[in-house]
């Protein structure tokens, strides 16, 4: 494959633009602000106009970013209107999803004039954690973005609450809660994540914590390429037990594939910031390659949703937890996130490796995504997002019961700015 970054970048330009924005720009609510998600999985009908806060937080992030790209005169387009989105979002969010000390951190969900409800009937307002993240992510890459300093200090706040939850090994994770006696990849990826964001943001308004922030995002990193490394296969193993009656448990077995190739580009991120040497990007680089083969369908092409660490369908003993029974049901889905950070991380990987399997992994990737995710009726447009194992639309929930615009349009945001 030639590696035309031209044409790669006017064709990622145009589906940005013309596709994914098109159909996100008709789902903002201009009254009380954030988007509506609930949609079917092709897009033509929506079925609620509750709001997820977890899909309201990262579509803060996405706004704000995509004015950016804007600014740089990479999109041609309205920054005014999406910045202003992004403001009137972070308001909405600030105003009522943000809990007292006693209740919680984040709401996990609203109703469309923020009327907080319960996402779970008896579990109260706040049930995971992750909501926290993309709401602190979302509140700081405003900040970054628009100079003003008020969401750095509202995301600064969530974080520290969040931390001390985790520092006391509080986590709340519904509707899959992490079982008791694991260790999940999920917390130190996310939190990876949102330390690096944070940090980012920070260091914009040189503010006196940005270097131990980034510390936070040096030990989370850490955390994932060492004590959730399967150094005999080069994969990320998701759950991680000392007990050693788990280890022919599902949890134990199982990996996520698109869990860790996006977790690597959180890894890359900080490792460059940090000046980090070869032996960090190789073995980067070694569990992205892993991840891909070991999760990708040999039959129907795609990745799979879960996967055994040794490939195919998860095995293990059962726990009859939520989370492992959600791997059996779901495991040979294939879903649009784990492929939209595929095409983004393959071609980081190129780019810092100059390693021509990661082009033709990417090749892969982008022939199957770009074949069996865009939405066949152009006037809707977006992806149909959930398919099934031969590929063919599913009406399932899956986490959580929405269509989200955060991962793709993530992704093919960074893409335009790597190439």
């Amino acid at each position: 494959m030639i590696y035309d970054r031209k044409a790669l970048s006017v064709f990622y330009c145009d589906f940005l633009k013309n596709d994914l924005m098109r159909f996100w720009k008709n789902a903002m609510d201009h009254e009380y602000g954030g988007i509506y998600t609930c949609y079917s999985n092709d897009g033509s009908m929506r079925l609620s106009t509750d709001k997820y806060v977890w899909s309201q937080g990262r579509v803060i992030w996405m706004l704000a970013r995509y004015a950016e790209l804007i600014d740089k005169g990479l999109i041609d387009d309205d920054r005014q209107l999406y910045l202003a989105h992004a403001r009137k979002t972070y308001e909405f969010i600030k105003k009522n999803a943000v809990l007292n000390e006693e209740e919680g951190v984040c709401a996990y969900l609203l109703e469309r004039d923020g009327t907080k409800k319960e996402s779970i009937p008896g579990k109260g307002f706040y049930t995971s954690f992750y909501v926290d993240c993309f709401v602190i992510m979302g509140f700081a890459e405003l900040a970054r973005v628009s100079g003003e300093k008020g969401p750095l200090e509202d995301a600064l706040q969530l974080y520290d609450r969040t931390q001390a939850y985790l520092n006391r090994g509080e986590i709340v994770s519904e509707p899959y809660p992490i079982p008791k006696g694991y260790s999940a990849h999920a917390v130190p990826m996310i939190m990876c994540n949102v330390a690096s964001v944070l940090y980012d943001a920070l260091k914009a308004f040189k503010h006196n914590r940005y270097q131990q922030i980034f510390g936070d995002a040096k030990g989370f990193m850490n955390r994932i390429l060492n004590y959730h490394y399967d150094k005999e296969r080069g994969l990320i193993k998701e759950m991680v037990s000392e007990d050693p009656s788990n280890k022919d448990t599902l949890m134990v077995r199982h990996i996520i594939p698109g869990h860790a190739v996006e977790s690597m580009w959180f890894c890359t991120k900080v490792a460059k910031d940090s000046n980090a040497g070869d032996e960090i990007y190789n073995k980067i680089a070694r569990i992205v390659k892993n991840s891909i083969k070991t999760g990708w369908d040999k039959e129907y092409g795609g990745l799979y949703h879960y996967a055994d660490r040794n490939g195919g369908k998860p095995a293990g003993r059962m726990i009859n937890e939520p989370y492992d029974i959600s791997v059996t049901e779901t495991w040979d889905t294939k879903l649009w996130w784990p492929h939209a950070e595929a095409l983004y991380t393959t071609l980081l990987c190129y780019d810092l490796t100059g390693d021509k399997e990661f082009m033709d992994l990417y090749q892969m990737v982008s022939e199957y995504a770009f074949n069996v995710f865009p939405n066949p009726n152009k006037d809707i447009g977006e992806w149909i997002q959930i398919r099934d194992c031969q590929n063919k639309p599913l009406e399932k929930v899956v986490a959580l019961p929405v269509k989200d615009p955060y991962h793709i349009i993530r992704d093919v945001m960074l893409i335009i700015e790597l190439l």
